[in-house]
């Protein structure tokens, strides 16, 4: 009998170990408006992952989330988000103010990095997009002094309140790795914003990835870190497109860095979208545990946008990859799933 409850507390024990519980209150809530939580399985926002918490009528709230080792999550109250880093075991207790848009930090065994987070803000939208049209006409010599200078000057500040916290190592490690690499997002936007044939701004990013390591910095990285590896494949295969134009590259021979022929390249990306072409690169140039992290969003994505041929062929690729990797059953159920 003794045996059999040790055995039911440590199996409660070891459930409870595997949560993260999040408490708090909202000030002067109206009663309806939904409180949501995403938390992403690699990165990215996906609305069909957002975990509805029960809001009592007074504005109070808990819920245990199930959580393997540290993820980041977005807190959500009337398209607000609030990013929190969400530990096993650990919880936290916040304040919402709506009127404000403010999240404040309680109480929690997770208080010290969560605060840490909030004060480098990581999702802190850059000078440079808030007025775009201040930079679009620059030269390259003056973007470098007014733009990218400064704004790394900006990340390397964040990154420094992070290391001189009193936080765990593991933590400042992921929350320092995250603002690098979020710099490189951001600035990666411009290319978006500039359009395709900005090449002034195309090539600021390309010279910024230039000295970017792809290595991860951390053993389990953050979005942020995906994220870049995403842009990172964009980077390598804008410098192969370039080599092949500066460079009179003829269509049967080699695509540089990618081990097929121009040809070969360009008609993958004539059948199957840019994404294919990414994929392509992803196994030469990424980590392979950042490849199957990487793969799995990729299928994901084509599946949710009903892209079937792309969806499939990649997951082919994917399961003779990594044949025992930790989406292989979900990824086998999204494809089945498809028409």
């Amino acid at each position: 009998m003794k045996k059999y409850l040790f055995l039911l507390l440590l199996i409660h024990s070891t459930a409870v170990n595997a949560q993260f519980k999040l408490s708090g209150t909202i000030k002067n809530y109206n009663g309806h408006d939904e409180l949501k939580i995403n938390i992403p399985v690699v990165y990215g926002f996906n609305d069909a992952r957002s975990v509805k918490i029960p809001v009592t009528k007074t504005g109070t709230f808990s819920i245990n989330l199930p959580v393997k080792a540290r993820k980041f999550g977005d807190l959500i109250f009337q398209q607000n988000f609030y990013l929190l880093l969400l530990t096993r075991g650990k919880s936290l207790q916040v304040e919402l103010d709506p009127q404000a848009r403010h999240i404040k930090l309680t109480a929690g065994t997770s208080l010290p990095e969560n605060t840490v987070l909030q004060k480098v803000n990581i999702e802190e939208y850059p000078f440079f997009l808030k007025n775009y049209a201040a930079y679009i006409d620059l030269r390259p010599a003056e973007l470098d002094s007014k733009l990218v200078r400064p704004y790394f000057a900006e990340r390397d500040k964040k990154i420094t309140t992070v290391n001189q916290s009193v936080i765990n190592l593991t933590d400042k490690k992921l929350i320092a790795s995250e603002v690098k690499y979020a710099a490189y997002n951001n600035l990666y936007e411009l290319v978006l914003l500039g359009g395709p044939y900005n090449e002034k701004l195309r090539n600021l990013v390309i010279s910024a990835y230039d000295k970017a390591n792809i290595k991860p910095e951390v053993t389990l990285p953050g979005p942020q870190y995906y994220l870049f590896a995403n842009y990172y494949l964009w980077y390598k295969k804008t410098k192969a497109s370039i080599k092949v134009k500066t460079q009179n590259i003829k269509p049967n021979q080699p695509m540089p860095d990618y081990g097929m022929t121009v040809a070969q390249f360009n008609d993958f990306g004539n059948k199957f979208g840019s994404t294919y072409q990414q994929w392509l690169g992803a196994s030469r140039f990424l980590p392979r545990p950042v490849v199957e992290q990487l793969g799995y969003v990729y299928i994901d994505n084509a599946v949710r946008n009903n892209s079937a041929v792309l969806a499939k062929l990649m997951a082919k690729d994917y399961i003779r990859k990594f044949p025992n990797g930790m989406y292989k059953k979900e990824v086998n159920r999204k494809i089945a799933g498809l028409k």
